[in-house]
This record gives structure tokens, sequence and C-alpha cells, in this order.
């Protein structure tokens, strides 16, 4: 009895770690500059009418530090863009002392969505770029 108990929590631990795995993000490379490398996970973007969830990875050149004072070298920031305003609302932003989204998640911030604020979208920006990819005209009609 003692036996069987541990072999099912065996099989669903085996579950959990292969879910774990196969569920880890895919990025894609959204632009390079100097001073940092932006990712966006091309699987994850999520529409909602004229609007696009899209998470965003930016590695850091050098590490900077939080508000609160600890060391980062990457972030993933969750955002809405609205692809018919070109305007785009932080929801929420992780902070990771590793690059590519690794190590500890050093500080996080969410957002309440309905009290952001919306920014427009710069030309020839990570921005522009990670519009360009969510808000294209196959995914608008729902043909990824």
């Amino acid at each position: 009895m003692l036996f069987r108990a541990f072999a099912v929590c065996v099989f669903i631990f085996g579950l959990l770690l292969g879910w774990s795995s196969s569920a880890r993000a895919e990025w894609s490379e959204l632009a390079k500059e100097p001073e940092a490398q932006y990712f966006f996970d091309k699987e994850a973007v999520m529409p909602v009418h004229v609007s696009r969830y899209a998470w965003v990875l930016t590695n850091l050149a050098k590490a900077e530090t939080t508000p609160t004072g600890e060391p980062y070298a990457s972030y993933m920031i969750r955002l809405r863009v609205y692809c018919k305003t070109d305007m785009v609302a932080r929801l929420s932003i992780s902070y990771f002392d590793k690059a590519m989204g690794k190590g500890k998640e050093v500080s996080s911030e969410d957002l309440q969505e309905w009290r952001n604020r919306e920014t427009p979208i710069r030309p020839n920006t990570y921005m522009s770029a990670l519009k360009k990819e969510v808000c294209a005209a196959k995914q608008v009609a729902g043909l990824q």
C-alpha cells in the first residue's frame, strides 16, 4: 500500500515536471541595441478584440538596480498593445538576477489594468517592432 502511494506521487511529480518544462517561453528577438536586447514570447500572444497581450523580455548589457536597490540583469514585462491607436499599457514587471529571465526573481510589480496609463508607441523602438509582430493582419484575422 505504501509503495503504491509512493508510485502515484512519483508519477504525479513526473507529470508536473514534464508540464513545467514544456511551458517555458520560446523567445523571439525583437531588437538589439548597445544597452539591451529585446525578445517577445510569440506563442503567448493573446488577442482580445483590437488589442494584444504579450510578454517582452529585456536582457541588459550591464546590471542595473530595482527601485528597492536589488541588482538585476533582465526583466519581463506583460503589456497590452492597442493595435488601432498605437498605444501600450504596462500590466506587470518582474526583475531577474540573471539574463533571459533566469535566476531569482528579485522584485515584481503588478498593476491594475483599468488604472494603467496608456503610452504612445514611438517609431523605431522595440515597442514598434512588437506592435508590428503582434498586430499583423494574419493574427488579427485569427489565422496564426
